[in-house]
């Protein structure tokens, strides 16, 4: 929906709410008085005509009015169509009463009148439905004018411009542009005097924009009447099913055209500084890729999961949706939110992209449902590239492996220096650029050093504006950095009155059974890397349960049922892994932190536990065999996991008890990483650390850290600060 005034509405009476059912009205009465007057004269009307073309036109506005509203949700689609049969029966049964009677009397008017006022609020709803479309309407007739060629090459030869001419003028959706033809003047040097020419025509600044077409005495003048940068554009309140093979719109060109992107094999970077409106477009292009019905989203959030767990959020909470169904699946298929975690997403993507190119019978693959795109989204990434060389090296092998095998990356940066976005061997791979808006004009040189003459990311107006460059459309006609906006969706938390905003969440509502499940080939590919276990390992969604306000549950994982989906690495009974995806629900680990006590157990005593207190192995079980005895596949596959753990359990025991019994040679003591966390926790200051941060920081499991820092805090070298799920370890000297 765009901002505009209603005065400047080209024809009011066409869209106006009152004054649309008047005219309307009105013309149905006068074509009435024009066959009563006919049949005063004594003509004889074909009524039977009459009544059939009624009824074809009924039926023809009803399925006109269906197929034009192909791109809304089914209920707006239902909506409309029905309203139009109703109005448009509405019509003809009053035409044909009065062809057969008279349209003189006053049950007549007063018929038509009721008709008027019952379908009058009626027709706002559909006008308000439609607000989109009609906005579009008005724009296109405001942009639609033509051009004074004479009046623009008395300017060009004012401002300098000798030789260049002003040929023809072609109207477009923002206004015209001019198709310049220059016989002595460098087009280059033409686009410094634009705001010079912006001066001389009275245009606000920044409505001109020069547009090369390849050839070097040609180029496109574009002038544009309306501030495309200025409006707000909201996000449409669409929902029906897209496919990934076309173009997805994000927002509006300065042109008034809308700002299409193809995001099937195209790798994308974003670059804007913080408040440009960078996480916007990220919610909007995952609004739009989850729409998709042949393509899966990945998401890599260095921020904590700020921009995914409002999309995760429904599932985690177990809502419902608009139908009463429960969402049993995120709407983001895996997120990444530590380095260790990013790095096993990014392998098991070029996994994926290997298997497939192994399997694919052409040159590349085609997505669809059965054998979706996949999307690698990174935000914050930055944090990942400078610091973790693994991600690096996958995410270079990536770039250039994954797109024939329909896995493409979009990528956020707060720079575009090579640090931030990994360095030329990355940024020679991008095929899209869009950057937002920097404090300096200097930053264009590194988010397109192609075209620093002609961006001034400095002088974008508001978030959500920015140049993009697409190397498919800069292929095709000789196009620069184009500049326009991106769609808005409420990403606050809170409104200014404090009450709650949940718009990206039920945008997830929404979507979150248009996308498909990977395909099983894919997930076959990744299962190595922790795939199946990516929403039911706790230590891997800490940051949700986080988000969730619970702390992280303690205890054993909940052993698999015949409900759920086959672990990763466990084979079937006919040796296949079966399906390697579980989406099972967030009930065990909220249940397990209700359960938690306020005050924490003292922990352990440190050791390995007596031989006599080991559980039996499978052949020492005095248990018959049958549906609960060790031959059950289901049971069987627990004992050997919970023998597993226990063994893994006893060694680690004795290798701590076995350091235990050597003089400690450091005065910290403790375990070899302790010194180093220390260290981090104190420079953290009143902060303090969380202990999934310091398990990050000295790349041990999160159990064996927390065990060590409860030491450290027995030992007087630390000190906890107890506050749920926020709960920081401080270093005494902060207290």
């Amino acid at each position: 929906m765009l901002s505009r005034p209603r005065s400047h509405e080209p024809i009011p009476w066409r869209h106006g709410v009152v004054s649309t059912p008047l005219f309307t009205s009105a013309t149905l009465y006068a074509g009435s008085l024009g066959l009563g007057v006919a049949q005063d004269a004594g003509a004889a009307l074909p009524l039977g005509w009459i009544g059939l073309g009624s009824l074809t036109g009924i039926a023809a506005a009803a399925v006109s009015r269906w197929i034009r509203t192909s791109g809304q949700g089914r209920r707006r689609r239902w909506f409309h169509t029905g309203f139009t049969t109703a109005w448009t029966s509405s019509a003809a049964a009053w035409l044909t009463w009065t062809a057969h009677g008279t349209p003189w009397t006053l049950a007549s008017a007063a018929a038509l009148g009721a008709a008027t006022a019952a379908l009058g609020p009626v027709y706002a709803i559909d006008r308000g439905l439609r607000a989109e479309e009609i906005a579009y309407q008005w724009a296109t007739e405001s942009g639609a004018r033509s051009a004074d060629l004479a009046a623009w090459n008395d300017r060009f030869a004012d401002a300098g411009a000798r030789g260049v001419q002003a040929v023809k003028s072609q109207p477009t959706r923002g206004g015209y542009k001019l198709l310049l033809r220059s016989t002595s003047t460098p087009l280059p040097q033409v686009r410094t005097l634009l705001p010079t020419l912006e001066v001389r025509a009275g245009l606000r600044t920044g409505a001109l924009r020069l547009e090369e077409t390849g050839q070097a005495d040609e180029a496109w003048l574009h002038v544009t009447a309306r501030n495309v940068l200025a409006e707000t554009v909201p996000l449409p309140d669409d929902e029906h099913p897209l496919t990934i093979r076309e173009p997805l719109t994000l927002g509006m060109l300065e042109s008034g055209e809308p700002l299409e992107l193809t995001f099937r094999q195209n790798s994308i970077m974003i670059a804007g500084m913080k408040g440009s409106g960078k996480s916007v477009l990220l919610h909007i292009i995952i609004s739009l890729l989850t729409r998709c019905t042949d393509a899966v989203v990945w998401m890599i959030d260095m921020a904590q999961g700020n921009t995914a767990k409002r999309w995760v959020r429904p599932w985690a909470e177990q809502w419902k949706d608009r139908d009463g169904t429960l969402i049993d699946r995120p709407v983001l298929d895996w997120v990444a939110t530590s380095p260790k975690e990013a790095v096993r997403l990014l392998t098991a993507a070029l996994a994926i992209a290997d298997g497939r190119a192994r399997r694919m019978k052409g040159s590349k693959i085609q997505p669809k449902p059965e054998e979706p795109a996949l999307i690698i989204l990174s935000d914050e990434n930055s944090d990942l590239m400078a610091w973790t060389p693994e991600a690096l090296k996958a995410k270079q092998r990536l770039l250039k492996k994954g797109r024939k095998a329909a896995v493409d990356v979009i990528d956020a940066v707060q720079r575009g220096t090579g640090p931030n976005t990994g360095g030329g061997e990355v940024d020679s791979q991008y095929d899209t650029v869009i950057g937002l808006r920097f404090a300096k004009k200097q930053e264009g040189q590194f988010v397109f050093p192609g075209h620093y003459q002609a961006v001034d990311l400095s002088k974008l107006p508001g978030q959500g504006s920015l140049y993009i460059l697409d190397s498919q459309r800069a292929k095709e006609g000789g196009m620069g950095p184009e500049r326009g906006k991106v769609y808005f969706a409420n990403d606050d938390d809170e409104d200014e009155n404090g009450r709650p905003v949940d718009v990206i969440e039920q945008l997830a509502v929404a979507r979150w059974d248009i996308r498909p499940d990977l395909d099983e080939a894919s997930q076959q590919d990744a299962a190595p890397y922790g795939y199946a276990d990516r929403w039911s390992d706790p230590d891997r969604i800490e940051w949700l349960l986080d988000a969730l306000g619970l702390p992280t549950p303690t205890g054993p994982r909940p052993a698999a049922t015949s409900a759920d989906r086959a672990p990763t690495g466990s084979a079937g009974q006919d040796g296949s892994l079966g399906t390697l995806t579980p989406m099972k629900p967030l009930d065990y680990y909220i249940q397990k932190a209700k359960e938690q006590p306020t005050e924490q157990p003292p922990p352990a005593p440190s050791g390995p536990p007596p031989y006599e207190q080991a559980e039996p192995r499978p052949e020492q079980d005095s248990t018959p065999d049958g549906p609960d005895g060790p031959d059950d596949p289901q049971t069987a596959a627990a004992i050997a996991r919970a023998l597993a753990e226990a063994e893994r359990i006893a060694q680690q025991a004795a290798a701590t008890h076995e350091v235990d019994d050597e003089p400690a040679a450091d005065p910290v003591g403790g375990p070899e990483w302790l010194p180093a966390a220390l260290d981090a926790i104190k420079s953290a200051g009143a902060a303090g650390l969380k202990p999934g941060a310091v398990a990050d920081l000295v790349q041990r499991d999160r159990k064996t850290v927390r065990e060590g820092l409860k030491t450290a805090v027995d030992r007087g070298q630390l000190v906890y600060r107890d506050r749920g799920p926020h709960s920081v370890y401080l270093h005494p000297d902060h207290t």
